[in-house]
């Protein structure tokens, strides 16, 4: 069984990460799989969980353990769901399967942080960015509409991200979505924080 220490990070830089647009390039969701996924640092294996895959799911099982704690063995699975893209094919989400205050989150993200004992979506775990600052929501913001109208889609961020278009390298679309994901989540992070400091000048006048 691999060995996970569970995080108490803050920061989405602080936490490791599964990414579900990752596995599926690297063709892990297709069929049944079994493999093991580590996380490394300067070439020296820090923790690693065995993974489980299935096209509508993947089983997480590693040993976790809280500081102060003993290890204990955890099984999570995660559901997969799939949405067409515009011009054919399909591309895969996790659905966030935790509960944060009582509420089933269920949310679609790309990727799932260990921030505490089970994977779960940046918002449960309230994640925020090292480099946060105050311009970070109209600097994200801006930087993800104009990657969606670079692919000839709609600034509207309501709708779905963008297929790729006829003669662009998978490359060069893959490393776009990374950044408009990036810039989007930091622009997310960016508005709470802004309405949440609005909130509390109003409750002191």
């Amino acid at each position: 069984m691999a060995r996970y220490a569970g995080g108490g990070k803050n920061t989405v830089e602080g936490c490791r990460s599964i990414d579900v647009l990752r596995w599926h390039k690297l063709d892990y969701l297709r069929s049944p799989r079994l493999f093991s996924w580590a996380w490394t640092t300067d070439g020296e294996r820090m923790a690693s969980i065995n993974v489980q895959t299935e096209r509508h799911s993947v089983m997480l099982k590693y040993r976790s353990r809280s500081y102060g704690e003993d290890w204990s063995d955890v099984e999570q699975r995660i559901a997969v769901a799939w949405t067409p893209c515009r011009f054919g094919g399909e591309r895969p989400w996790f659905v966030c399967s935790v509960r944060s205050n009582g509420v089933y989150c269920g949310r679609r993200v790309t990727k799932l942080y260990s921030a505490g004992r089970l994977f779960a979506c940046r918002i449960c775990y309230r994640l925020t960015y090292a480099s946060q600052q105050e311009s970070v929501l109209h600097r994200g913001l801006g930087k993800s509409q104009k990657i969606r109208m670079r692919l000839g889609g709609s600034p509207n961020m309501s709708e779905e991200f963008p297929d790729k278009p006829k003669g662009m390298h998978w490359r060069t679309y893959e490393r776009l979505r990374w950044v408009h994901d990036v810039a989007d989540e930091r622009s997310t992070i960016g508005l709470r924080s802004f309405v949440e400091r609005l909130g509390r000048r109003f409750r002191r006048t």
